[in-house]
C-alpha cells in the first residue's frame, strides 16, 4: 500500500494557515484509491451551535457563518 500527503493544504475558507489542514491517500497496489482522509487542525467553532439543530435549517445557518465561502455550503 502507498500513501501520499499533501501538507499542508494552506487554503482553507480563505485563510492562509501553514499546516491549517492535510490531505492523505491511501493506494492499493494496483494504484487504485483505498481510502482516503481529511484532517482540519483549525478550530472555528461554529460547528458545536449547529448541534440539536433540524437539517433543513443547516444550509441556510452555514451559509451565512462564512462570507467567503457560502455557495460551497449551499
Amino acid at each position: 500500500m502507498k500513501r501520499i500527503v499533501i501538507d499542508p493544504v494552506t487554503r482553507i475558507e480563505g485563510h492562509a494557515k501553514k499546516g491549517h489542514a492535510k490531505i492523505r491517500i491511501y493506494l492499493d497496489d494496483d494504484g487504485k484509491v483505498n481510502d482516503t482522509g481529511f484532517h482540519v487542525r483549525g478550530f472555528r467553532g461554529f460547528e458545536k451551535s449547529c448541534v440539536g439543530r433540524p437539517f433543513p435549517e443547516m444550509p441556510g445557518i452555514t451559509a451565512r457563518i462564512c462570507g467567503i465561502c457560502p455557495v460551497s455550503y449551499l
